[in-house]
């Protein structure tokens, strides 16, 4: 039996995807470890002797880190799943046993396509709880002002993230005075405070009549947020961007915008029309939970690596 060591960045988007893939690699009857980037050392790597090494590249922060801990170890395969190639340091794009899969590569052949671990999603409807929710780190200028928008125009909302990244956002909307005081305290009301798993997460997205996903930087992927809300059954509003209307069929499985006016204009439609938003969200959960899920697409990684001799280049 082949032995997998996963690194667990410390992270939540990246710790929820690596538990994903070592859950796959079991499927796959692999014996898999799992060590967290800060517990891990070089030393122990070589003892383990895994066959496979697996990283998930999340956060610039962790990247001396892992490249430290990687660098000299030249006895096992290595895949680096990343959404941006970019987030990969370049000198393990040609390194002999490397294999970097990326949302944004350029070859198709070692394409990562944004995927969820689905039994980490399993929730039932129960009623809705929540009106308009958005689950993420708020404190990017763009949200900051696509929040102030929808606070000022529906009244507080639901957010859901790390309490230092929203007051940060706070500071920022105030100072860049993106609301006034009087809606800054419903900004503030609107704070729900910070989500510890999964199961919480796709509960809160499945009770939410709206959930709200806000300008991925990457306007040619798609958020891995967007495939939570989806594979929660939750009904979901998103950017309009190329990847993901290929993916998802819009008006059907979920709803884009381009414009705040164009938003606005959803959000209300929808919430009058919840019987709409939820077969639109049932339609979406069968998609993404039947074509995007991590075991098939590491199928698909796995077979590039043992079945090509060469580098990864």
């Amino acid at each position: 039996m082949k032995k997998v060591l996963i690194i667990i960045p410390d992270n939540n988007k990246g710790k929820y995807i690596s538990k994903g893939f070592s859950e796959s690699f079991k499927i796959l009857s692999y014996f898999t470890i799992e060590k967290k980037i800060c517990d891990l050392n070089e030393e122990e790597i070589k003892f383990i002797k895994p066959d496979i090494l697996f990283s998930f590249w999340t956060d610039i922060k962790e990247n001396n880190i892992l490249i430290n801990l990687i660098n000299n170890i030249n006895n096992c395969k290595i895949i680096h799943c990343a959404e941006n190639l970019k987030d990969i340091p370049s000198e393990f794009h040609k390194k002999a046993n490397n294999y970097c899969f990326s949302l944004d590569n350029k070859s198709k052949k070692y394409q990562y396509i944004q995927s969820i671990f689905p039994q980490d999603y399993r929730t039932k409807f129960s009623g809705y709880r929540y009106t308009v929710t958005f689950a993420g780190n708020p404190a990017y200028e763009n949200r900051e002002k696509l929040l102030s928008k929808i606070i000022y125009n529906f009244g507080k909302i639901n957010i859901f993230c790390r309490s230092f990244d929203f007051y940060k956002s706070i500071d920022d909307i105030y100072n860049k005075n993106f609301l006034n005081e009087k809606y800054i305290e419903l900004y503030k009301e609107s704070y729900k405070g910070y989500v510890e798993n999964q199961k919480e997460l796709s509960e809160i997205y499945a009770s939410s009549k709206v959930n709200i996903d806000i300008e991925n930087i990457n306007k040619k992927s798609i958020n891995y947020r967007c495939l939570e809300i989806l594979a929660s059954g939750g009904f979901l509003i998103a950017p309009y961007n190329t990847k993901i209307i290929k993916l998802f069929e819009e008006g059907k499985e979920f709803e884009s915008y381009k414009s705040f006016t164009e938003l606005e204009d959803k959000i209300k439609f929808y919430i009058k029309n919840l019987n709409i938003a939820q077969m639109i969200a049932t339609k979406g959960k069968t998609n993404a939970v039947s074509n995007y899920t991590i075991y098939d697409k590491l199928k698909l990684m796995i077979k590039e690596v043992y079945d090509n001799n060469s580098n990864n280049r």
